[in-house]
């Protein structure tokens, strides 16, 4: 696998990727890869893991399926 090096970032960009390394749980390298990644095509969707992806994160998360008259009763509430 070929290396490089990456001149001439500035520090606002290497400060975003930084942080969105950290909110996607990545390394900067890992960062930049995958965000080159999805720049030059592509890639199919598994709609299944998709899916259990999504069911995980909302197992951890606890959010709630909401219809829209749930999201009306949180609007109201002042919650949304």
């Amino acid at each position: 696998m070929p290396d490089f090096a990456l001149r001439g970032m500035s520090p606002a960009l290497h400060q975003a990727l930084k942080s969105a390394a950290e909110r996607n749980h990545r390394s900067l390298n890992r960062e930049i890869l995958a965000r080159l990644e999805a720049s030059v095509g592509p890639t199919l969707l598994d709609i299944d893991e998709l899916l259990a992806r999504v069911e995980s994160r909302r197992a951890r998360t606890g959010i709630l399926e909401l219809d829209r008259a749930g999201i009306r009763r949180l609007k109201d509430e002042g919650r949304a």
